[in-house]
């Protein structure tokens, strides 16, 4: 998967069985899971409330950036 995204937040997946899947991506709104994250741009921190959970949620952020997923699940976040 390659993709163009405005803003990529990265948290780690609280339902994950701490071996695979330990990352969530969430790439302008659609979330994706993974097994590992490299970030090559600017970073900052966010915070969201999420309705159905009634929570926030923190996350590292990057905006305007490049997404490379590849096939063992390794994300790969650049600048444009």
């Amino acid at each position: 998967m390659n993709i163009q995204v405005n803003l990529a937040q990265i948290r780690f997946n609280t339902e994950s069985d701490g071996q695979n899947k330990c990352w969530r991506l969430v790439l302008d709104g659609e979330e994706v899971l993974v097994e590992s994250v490299n970030i090559l741009a600017p970073v900052f921190t966010s915070r969201d409330w999420i309705e159905p959970i009634n929570k926030f949620k923190h996350h590292i952020s990057v905006a305007d950036c490049l997404v490379h997923i590849d096939a063992t699940g390794a994300a790969l976040i650049t600048a444009v």
